[in-house]
């Protein structure tokens, strides 16, 4: 995967839809600094929103990121933005593997960001402490601080912000997506017309 940690957003960034997945109900128009794949300075811009206890949202990592991945990131035909948007579905680990994601983002970047989150929804629902712990020290990190920034909601600010600004863009539901800030009405069998589209 080419990736490229990067702060500053392309003025095509995503303006929100609710989706069939699962729903929630402030508002920021900044866009905070949020995982990159793909080709940081790419044409088009794939925002995806996520909460990590979304059953949907395990079934789009699962069957469409990879196709989404080889198909375009990979050649690095666009940019792939994500966003945490925990509705919560579940009060404790919507925030505390979001948490857990953002400390591994902050500290290690995006590829292994990306990484983590695969390897993190591999474990829904059935999540715990130990076990971003032990996800974290597979991927070579120091699981007992990521564990511990899952636990004091270390980067609640940070993922907080991104909910928020999903929000202010009219993003209700996970998972929801957007190719340079028009919705994708269905996320699972959408998005590749609407990035044909958008590289035309």
């Amino acid at each position: 995967m080419n990736v490229t940690r990067r702060a500053v957003l392309g003025a095509a960034t995503a303006v929100g839809i609710s989706v069939a997945g699962c729903l929630g109900g402030e508002e920021s128009t900044e866009p905070p600094e949020t995982p990159i794949a793909g080709d940081p300075d790419a044409d088009v811009t794939v925002t995806v929103y996520e909460d990590f206890s979304c059953g949907g949202c395990v079934t789009f990592k699962r069957n469409q990121f990879p196709q989404i991945e080889a198909q375009y990131i990979d050649p690095g035909e666009i940019r792939y933005e994500y966003r945490d948007f925990p509705i919560p579905v579940d009060d404790t680990w919507s925030g505390a593997v979001a948490n857990a994601g953002r400390a591994v983002y902050e500290t290690a970047g995006d590829d292994t960001f990306f990484s983590f989150s695969a390897a993190i929804y591999d474990h829904h629902p059935t999540y715990s402490y130990d076990l971003i712990e032990e996800t974290a020290d597979d991927l070579d990190l120091d699981g007992a601080s990521i564990r511990d920034a899952a636990e004091d909601r270390t980067y609640e600010d940070a993922v907080d912000a991104n909910r928020s600004y999903g929000e202010s863009n009219g993003v209700e539901g996970t998972p929801s997506v957007f190719v340079d800030g028009d919705p994708v009405e269905d996320p699972f069998n959408g998005w590749q017309p609407a990035i044909d589209d958008a590289l035309d």
